[in-house]
Order: C-alpha cells, then sequence, then structure tokens
C-alpha cells in the first residue's frame, strides 16, 4: 500500500484520503443490517459526495439522497437513475422542486405544508408527483444541538399539529401527488437504542392516522444517525415498529435508512503538514496547513479527530495544541505530539471521511483540497485540488 507520506508529497497536503477497504467494509455492514429485516438503504449525500463516490455507491445497490442543485448535479455527471435519487431539503427552491415533479428524481421528501402545497401546483395527474411526507416526531435524541433534526426546536418536518393540514391537502390534489408515505430523521450521531425506538414508534402511530384518513402509508423511511453500524438500533427497532403496526392495525409499511457518516466517516483520513511550532507560557502550539475552512467540525460542534505523527513512532510526547491556519483560533485540538515534532512534518487526522470535505469552504481564500480513493497500491484522484483561478474566478473586475 502507498504510504501516507508518499500520497502526502505526491498529491499535496492538505489531503483527504478515503480507504477502499475501509469503505468496502462499511458499507456491508450496513447492507447486512438491512437485509435482514428487507430496509431499503439510500447513503446521505450531505455527509461527502462526489462523481466517482456516487458511481461507488450505485455499484453497490445504494440510492442517493440530494439535497441542492449543486449535489443533483453531482449524481446527474455520474449517470445515476433518477428512480435511485430522492429530493430533500427544508426549503426547496422552485428549481429543486421541479426535478421531483419533472421526474429528474425518483421521490420528494416534502418537509412542510407550504412546501406540499407548492408542490401540488406544480404538478399534474398525468405524471403525478411521488412524495413522502417528513415528520417531526417530536423525539430530542442525546447528540449536540447543532446534528438534533428532531424535537421541539428543530426546523425540520411537519409537527403533528400540522397532519390534518398536510391530509386536506392531500385530498384536496385531485392525483397530481403520489402519496408514498412517511419520513422522519432524528440527527447524527446518535448512539442510544431508545431514541431509534421511540422515534420508531411515532412513525408507525402517524402512519395509522393518515391510513385512517385515507392514505395507506406504503414506505416509512427511518433517517440516519446511526453512529457506525445500524444492526443494534435496527434489532431494537424494527420489531417494536412491528407490534405497534399489529396493535393498530395497519400493514407494516416497507422500511427505508438514510445513513451518511456510518459509511464514510472511518473509510477518511486527512494528511496534513505541520508549517510552524510556537511556545507559549501554558503549552506548545503546532500550526498545520488545514484547519477551518477544510473541516469546521471542531469549531461547529466540538469534533476532535485522533490524530497520528507520521514517521515520529515510539518518541516521548508532549500535550501540543493543533491548530489551523486560518485567521481564527482555529482550534483542532490537543494531542500527545513527539518532542522532536517539527516544521514540515506530516500529520494524519483520522475518522475525517464525513462532513469534511461536504462542509469546506474557501474561507482566507485558501483553496479547498484534493481527495484520493486509495485501494492497495491504486491512488486514484477523485477530487483535485482547488486552483487559485477557481477561488477567484467569481470575481467581476468593476
Amino acid at each position: 500500500m502507498e504510504s501516507a507520506l508518499a500520497l502526502a508529497q505526491r498529491f499535496g497536503t492538505p489531503l483527504v484520503v478515503y480507504d477502499l477497504e475501509k469503505l468496502d467494509a462499511a458499507v456491508a455492514r450496513v447492507l447486512a443490517a438491512a437485509k435482514g429485516y428487507d430496509i431499503e438503504v439510500s447513503y446521505a449525500g450531505k455527509a461527502f459526495l462526489c462523481v466517482a463516490f456516487a458511481r461507488y455507491l450505485h455499484e453497490r445497490g445504494i440510492g442517493i439522497d440530494v439535497s441542492s442543485l449543486g449535489e443533483f448535479e453531482t449524481v446527474r455527471r455520474a449517470d445515476i437513475p433518477p428512480e435511485e435519487l430522492t429530493l430533500h431539503g427544508c426549503m426547496k427552491s422552485d428549481a429543486e422542486i421541479s426535478l421531483a415533479v419533472d421526474g429528474f428524481v425518483g421521490r420528494s421528501v416534502v418537509d412542510g405544508c407550504e412546501e406540499l402545497a407548492r408542490t401540488i401546483e406544480r404538478s399534474s395527474t398525468h405524471r403525478p408527483t411521488p412524495i413522502l411526507l417528513r415528520l417531526n416526531t417530536g423525539i430530542a435524541a442525546s447528540t449536540h444541538a447543532a446534528i438534533r433534526t428532531a424535537g421541539e426546536a428543530s426546523k425540520f418536518g411537519m409537527p403533528p399539529d400540522a397532519e390534518a393540514e398536510a391530509i386536506a391537502l392531500l385530498r384536496a390534489a385531485n392525483g397530481r401527488v403520489h402519496f408514498l408515505g412517511l419520513h422522519a430523521h432524528l440527527g447524527s450521531q446518535i448512539d442510544e437504542r431508545a431514541a431509534f425506538v421511540a422515534h420508531g414508534i411515532a412513525l408507525v402511530e402517524a402512519a395509522g392516522r393518515f391510513a385512517a384518513a385515507g392514505f395507506p402509508v406504503e414506505h416509512l423511511v427511518l433517517g440516519g444517525g446511526f453512529v457506525e453500524d445500524p444492526a443494534q438500533a435496527l434489532e431494537a427497532c424494527i420489531p417494536a415498529m412491528r407490534a405497534r403496526a399489529r396493535e393498530l392495525s395497519i400493514a407494516f409499511p416497507k422500511i427505508g435508512i438514510e445513513p451518511g457518516r456510518a459509511i464514510v466517516a472511518a473509510a477518511g483520513t486527512t494528511l496534513l503538514r505541520i508549517g510552524a511550532l510556537k511556545r507559549t507560557a501554558r503549552m506548545r502550539i503546532a500550526i498545520c496547513d488545514g484547519g477551518l475552512y477544510e473541516n469546521p467540525r471542531h469549531a461547529l460542534y466540538g469534533v476532535t479527530h485522533p490524530a497520528l505523527v507520521l514517521s515520529h513512532a515510539g518518541e516521548a510526547t508532549e500535550p501540543t495544541l493543533l491548530c489551523g491556519r486560518s485567521c481564527e483560533s482555529d482550534e483542532l485540538g490537543t494531542y500527545e505530539f513527539p518532542l522532536s515534532l517539527a516544521a514540515g512534518d506530516t500529520i494524519a487526522l483520522l475518522d475525517t471521511g464525513a462532513y469534511t470535505v461536504s462542509m469546506a469552504s474557501t474561507y482566507n481564500r485558501f483553496a479547498r483540497p484534493a481527495v484520493v480513493a486509495l485501494r492497495g497500491n491504486d491512488a486514484v484522484l477523485w477530487m483535485r485540488a482547488e486552483s487559485l483561478d477557481e477561488t477567484v474566478g467569481r470575481d467581476v473586475r468593476v
């Protein structure tokens, strides 16, 4: 396998490397957990998406969720069939709604009654728009507030008191939309089975209410949020959902899940170069060529990735504050780094496969990093580093 140091030298830093063998293993875990309950799997494209990765998912029978025209254009260039695409978004533009109305995606997850009315207005009886209604089940899972997507403070989905309006809109649609079922999503990095059980039961109970109103639910999508392997959550959740469906005397719908982080997080590693070392009265500070602009997750909700210094194994260490080079405090975490750490050394931040590349920005007008896929000795460029011309190319001379 090509060494991390060789990859850093070949492609430059910052560099995000996806280990395809780890990716294969994560996909296999998710598909095995889903297969036992005949669950459909659709990948949450917000976690990480590029043309090559979209094709990778398609080859393994996994659908893709898109939440913007940019994400849709990515999968379009990957030649992903419309029926494998689900459209998301809590404030869809007219152009995004048209993706569903005109058949460019297989179904749209409608996030509110206002959006439902707009979708119905743009649809027609000769080609009804397939939709799921996104509900807010009210289950506030134990995770950071920034990545919690249900509960009383969430902007996502329809609360229970909006269901009557949604049902009235469906009745008045006169066949211009095809109601498939319901969707809800708890958030990210949820490691409590009880939350998934309560979430699933709440969805089944909502399915009972819609069925009683004359709109039987064919599909229930639980969303994602699994830390790594969804098996334990599903093992607790699906039997409880089935039992509640029997109590309500409704047919058990087809279940779907939308993992993102659970598939890509552990497969990604970010390679960075130490550019400067400083000492304060409190501690040593190492400044690298990454930081807030290429991975804002520490600043947003305190995520600290495990770190390794390459080619310094077995040496004595001292606590070192790792910072990026952005014009902010830009702290990435405190680590035990070798005493001999020097400018020019390469470090690896682990588990950066999710919500790093997708959240990267051009803050300070730094260029966003390249992305490489690695299998054995073969390293393939998935995304090249941004050029200076691209970074400033939108500027207009006046």
